[in-house]
């Protein structure tokens, strides 16, 4: 061969080495760089790689084509396999930068929806914390510590509420400057504070309202008691008395009692109440505070109701009832002493006939003395009156 072309030979095998040397230098190049489909990424969807791979099938093809070429090709065909390589990376970033752009957008769409859900998104790189085990020495030692804690804790609480006590024991604060007594019409307000035994300048706290109210209820006139204390000086007595309905004759003395057959006072003095006699209640249990015996309790209801009766409608007699015999239930005999006359009324039934009758009496027979006899039923019997001789 002529000395020419095995120089020309020559150039052409070494500049086919430099190509070579350069897409071997680009095809590392290229590996070295990250790809999504050899990494696994947690948290991202996963996009079809097929232009990726497509990319780098036409990247090995133009490499080995150029290879099997590079022989018998010039300076110009280097260049444009330059230019084509320059492409194919800007492709690649394109698309690699598309790609990310794709996982952002995934990944904000992630978050929003567990937003949404009211979770919160956790960062994965940062380690967990691990929970410390105690020793045995050291879950004893916390378990004192909270024991003790808690003791001192109620000691305390407990020294306050002594200290508390205490003070409100020996504070002059606290002494009674007032005692008020409402509520009271026949017993007078000094009675009632001498039967509750209070003072005073005495500790509002040293009594039991129990014992005050059994203390006052020891008078019979009184039905029930409403002790408070209004702090920081002063205590209240609310009472409620029995008023007295009738009365009883013992010896020279009058019984009262009320509408609920309490006895509430033994006097010499006679009130303006009827009178029952002949009552069956022992005289011995005639004492301030006591009841009478229960057919005197059932007689008492009956009497009730004549007395009812007779307050009621336009010509009111009650107020001329003076004596009431209860000896015997199925005849009650009623006294009118300021129109001198006696009624035989019977029992209780059908009361409202009877007191019109009796209203008729009355006022026929106003001037005379007598006896009115209701004792009989109405309805076959006419009542009459019997002057007295």
């Amino acid at each position: 061969m002529p000395r020419a072309t095995k120089e020309k030979s020559k150039k052409t095998n070494k500049k086919a080495n430099k190509n070579k040397k350069i897409n071997e230098v680009q095809n590392t190049k290229d590996n070295n760089k990250f790809s999504f489909d050899d990494e696994i990424v947690i948290g991202l969807r996963q996009i079809n790689p097929e232009p990726i791979n497509n990319e780098k099938n036409k990247n090995k093809k133009t490499n080995s084509k150029k290879s099997e070429k590079t022989s018998g090709k010039k300076i110009k065909k280097t260049y444009s396999d330059n230019k084509r390589n320059s492409k194919n990376k800007k492709k690649k970033k394109k698309s690699q930068d598309e790609y990310y752009r794709m996982d952002n957008i995934n990944q904000e769409d992630i978050n929003q929806e567990n937003i949404v859900r009211g979770k919160t998104q956790k960062n994965y790189n940062e380690p967990k914390k691990q929970n410390k085990k105690l020793t045995k020495k050291q879950e004893l030692q916390r378990k004192r510590r909270k024991f003790v804690f808690r003791i001192v804790k109620w000691l305390m609480l407990l020294g306050i509420i002594i200290g508390g006590i205490i003070f409100a024991l020996l504070s002059p604060i606290f002494n009674i400057k007032e005692i008020s007594v409402s509520g009271n019409a026949q017993i007078s307000s000094q009675t009632i504070i001498s039967l509750s035994s209070l003072t005073i300048d005495q500790n509002i706290f040293n009594f039991r309202t129990s014992e005050i109210v059994d203390n006052i209820k020891e008078n019979a006139y009184i039905d029930s008691v409403k002790v408070s204390r209004k702090f920081p000086d002063t205590v209240d007595i609310e009472v409620e008395e029995r008023v007295t309905t009738f009365m009883l004759v013992y010896g020279n003395a009058y019984v009262y009692i009320n509408n609920q057959g309490y006895i509430l006072e033994i006097t010499s003095e006679k009130g303006d109440h009827p009178i029952l006699t002949r009552f069956k209640t022992p005289t011995n249990q005639l004492v301030a505070g006591n009841r009478l015996t229960e057919e005197d309790l059932e007689k008492l209801n009956d009497v009730l109701k004549i007395m009812e009766a007779t307050s009621s409608g336009e010509n009111k007699i009650e107020n001329l009832i003076t004596e009431i015999n209860i000896s015997d239930s199925s005849n009650y005999i009623l006294t009118l002493s300021k129109e001198k006359k006696q009624v035989y009324l019977g029992d209780v039934t059908d009361l409202s006939t009877k007191v019109l009758w009796l209203n008729q009496f009355i006022e026929r027979e106003k001037k005379n003395e007598g006896i009115i006899y209701l004792n009989m039923n109405l309805n076959e019997d006419m009542p009459y009156f019997r002057e007295s001789v």
